[in-house]
């Protein structure tokens, strides 16, 4: 006779249910956590967003959007959820959260899919305690959707790798288009993909078919945005100017920094070995594997960072998030790698350790997060009342409004006293004052009380006349912000 519980369920049946309950209660908890911890001021590329946002959906996807290197998608669904929701800078971080929340859930599908139950609760565990997948889940960018949409579409490979139903092949061709429409970098992902999986298909010729009708559709899908990038590719670069070309020592810290547990902005001897160690067992299942999906897996984690590297050596666009969305399949594979280990006992440990790893990882870098201080900003206009506020660009002048009618705050508008580097994106979205250094300077005359705010490369030239004395009311934060006047000239500041 079968063994019935107290609760008129079998053990076979508890033990289906329990994954799916650890796996509720971890996304549960891990949604709280990034919740009770997303309250700073949102930063620079974040406000971008907004900006982009508040864009009409039909501006979003027309030409207009050739100031901007990434589609339109995300800008689109932040739009509806700012209707729903408002701007605070946490009710806006909610959207990118539960995207993140939703890609835990979607590594326990791929884990599961190319292992088992436990595969899939120690890949979505490792992913919860990444102190990258926590920074991705609260930036109001589309990091987290492209992360998103890369584990799904895996998913949906693994799944035509195995059974070659359609459904394997609808779910890669829609979250692929996803993260198309999401980061124009995953049309790597596309393009290892798409040649990956004609080499595992090789010896099923209708397969093989199915697959290059089914890109070609995705192909077709993206037609659009390709257009605008290659468009994008005439025109002078801007937007990602100061992205320098990386060393292929830049390149391995960044890469380790995306594939490890600790997120160490310096890997050092030990993560570089580590990494070696990891690209040598990746290459080993790439060639020798038994199984085409942990083949997949293998050439996606290694091709992603080679071809971004290659790349930038002609268009530098390798960052550590640009970078970001490979993150998941390695994941996978090394829960898979550890709960595949023939000793229980060595394998529980294995898993303690990443988890371990990933904790201190996350515990090292809340704390010293990078982020910007506009509210700062604000609050330090606010107090000193200048009635000058002089910017160096659209975009500044746009983010420090933002945070002064946020807060209720008034004064003068910014006045954009263009820098020397110009973001193409914000080009015509300030409908504040722009005059030349040589008129703010006869302002300067009568005005008892100046400020400058700057951030990045976007310092004001006002700075640079000597005639124009500066005192910093910020030290090495962003954005800065300092009062000016002229030499000669009295001036004063409340506060």
């Amino acid at each position: 006779m079968k063994r019935v519980d107290q609760h008129g369920g079998s053990p076979a049946a508890a033990g289906r249910l329990r994954a799916p309950l650890m796996l509720a209660l971890m996304l549960v908890a891990v949604a709280a956590f990034r919740i009770h911890t997303a309250h700073y001021s949102l930063w620079y590329d974040e406000l971008a967003s907004l900006e982009f946002a508040r864009q009409p959906v039909s501006r979003l996807w027309s030409s207009w959007m050739l100031r901007e290197t990434n589609p339109p998608l995300f800008y689109t669904m932040l739009s509806g959820w700012i209707a729903l929701v408002g701007q605070d800078d946490v009710a806006v971080r909610l959207l990118p959260i539960g995207i993140g929340t939703a890609g835990i859930g979607a590594a326990y599908g791929l884990g599961r899919a190319v292992g088992d139950a436990k595969v899939g609760l120690l890949a979505a565990a490792l992913l919860s305690l990444s102190a990258l997948g926590t920074d991705l889940s609260q930036q109001v960018r589309g990091y987290a959707l492209a992360q998103l949409a890369v584990l799904l579409a895996c998913t949906g490979m693994v799944l035509y790798l195995r059974r070659r139903t359609p459904v394997g092949l609808f779910l890669y061709g829609l979250a692929t288009l996803i993260g198309l429409y999401t980061h124009t970098t995953l049309a790597l992902f596309a393009g290892l993909a798409g040649v990956t999986m004609l080499w595992l298909l090789w010896s099923d010729r209708l397969a093989q078919a199915r697959w290059l009708a089914t890109n070609v559709a995705v192909l077709a899908g993206w037609g659009w945005w390709a257009m605008i990038s290659l468009r994008q590719m005439t025109m002078p670069v801007a937007n990602i100017a100061w992205i320098a070309t990386p060393s292929w020592r830049d390149a391995v810290a960044m890469t380790a920094q995306v594939y490890l547990p600790l997120y160490a902005d310096q890997p050092g001897l030990a993560g570089t070995l580590l990494l070696a160690g990891l690209f040598a067992g990746l290459a080993v299942c790439a060639v020798r594997a038994a199984r085409p999906e942990i083949r997949l897996l293998a050439v996606l984690t290694i091709g992603a960072p080679v071809l971004l590297f290659a790349i930038s050596q002609r268009v530098p666009i390798f960052l550590p998030r640009t970078l970001s969305w490979a993150s998941g399949p390695a994941i996978v594979l090394l829960a898979l790698a550890v709960t595949r280990i023939p000793s229980t006992l060595v394998a529980r440990a294995g898993g303690i350790l990443l988890l371990g790893l990933s904790t201190v990882g996350l515990a090292n870098w809340l704390p010293n997060r990078e982020r910007d201080h506009w509210n700062r900003a604000a609050a330090l206009i606010e107090r000193h009342r200048p009635s000058l506020v002089i910017v160096g660009d659209d975009a500044v002048a746009l983010a420090i409004d933002h945070y002064r009618a946020d807060s209720g705050q008034r004064g003068p508008r910014p006045i954009v006293v263009q820098s020397a580097y110009r973001e193409r994106w914000a080009g015509g979205l300030y409908a504040g004052p722009h005059l030349s250094p040589r008129d703010v300077r006869d302002r300067l005359r009568t005005a008892r009380c100046a400020a400058v705010v700057g951030w990045g490369p976007f310092r004001s030239p006002i700075l640079d006349d000597p005639s124009v004395e500066a005192q910093a009311l910020t030290h090495d934060s962003a954005p800065s912000v300092a009062q000016i006047r002229l030499k000669g000239v009295p001036g004063a500041c409340h506060g």
